[in-house]
This record gives structure tokens, sequence and C-alpha cells, in this order.
């Protein structure tokens, strides 16, 4: 009886395997980022991508809703954002969250709506 090679199925299943490895693996994970916000603050967020000198996980809100962080959120990158003010925590989702970037894909400004 001839011998059959089983290598072109070995070869299918393992290319279906390093396929579902990585795939699954190269989805990325939103940056976390606390945006505290003084007390009964409502409205625009503005905070500043990429600033030298300043937190990345953390910022402190002016009464303007303005603030900046060193996070640069890469291009295929969301944020989310956990708000936390004198009596509430409240948590944006990525889809609540906006990147503004330039032309070549570099984060300027984060934005998003905070209600009361």
């Amino acid at each position: 009886m001839p011998s059959r090679s089983n290598l072109p199925q070995l070869s299918i299943v393992l290319l279906g395997a390093a396929f579902l490895v990585l795939s699954c693996g190269s989805s990325l994970h939103p940056d976390q980022l606390t945006v505290r916000v003084p007390a009964h603050f409502s409205g625009r967020v503005d905070i500043r991508t990429c600033v030298a000198g300043v937190a990345a996980g953390e910022v402190t809100l002016d009464e303007k809703g303005s603030g900046d962080t060193s996070l640069c959120p890469g291009v295929n990158h969301t944020v989310e954002i956990d708000v936390i003010g004198a009596e509430r925590h409240v948590k944006l989702n990525s889809s609540e969250v906006r990147i503004l970037r330039t032309g070549d894909g570099f984060a300027t400004d984060i934005e998003a709506q905070i209600s009361q």
C-alpha cells in the first residue's frame, strides 16, 4: 500500500492556528486615563496629549475642562477615561472618547463630554 503524506493537512492546521493566535494577540487594549474634575464640573473635556513632564495616566482638569497628559495614544489605540470628582466616579468607554490626530496619525488632543 502506498503511504500518503499528512504534510499538506498538517500545514493547513498549523497555518490556521498561527493566524488565530496572531489575530487575537493583535487586538489592542484601550489606554487608561484617570481624569480628576472640579466639583460639579460638566461639559467638554480637552486634554492635550504627548506633553513632556506631566503624568501619563492621570490628569487634573481646570475649571474650563482643560488638562495635559504625557500619554501619546498610538495610531490604532483608543482611550478609556475614569472620571473622578468630589462625589462621583464615571467610566467613559473608548466609543465616548475622541482622539484628535495630525494627518500622519500623531495624537494631539483627547476630547470627551462629561455630563452632570
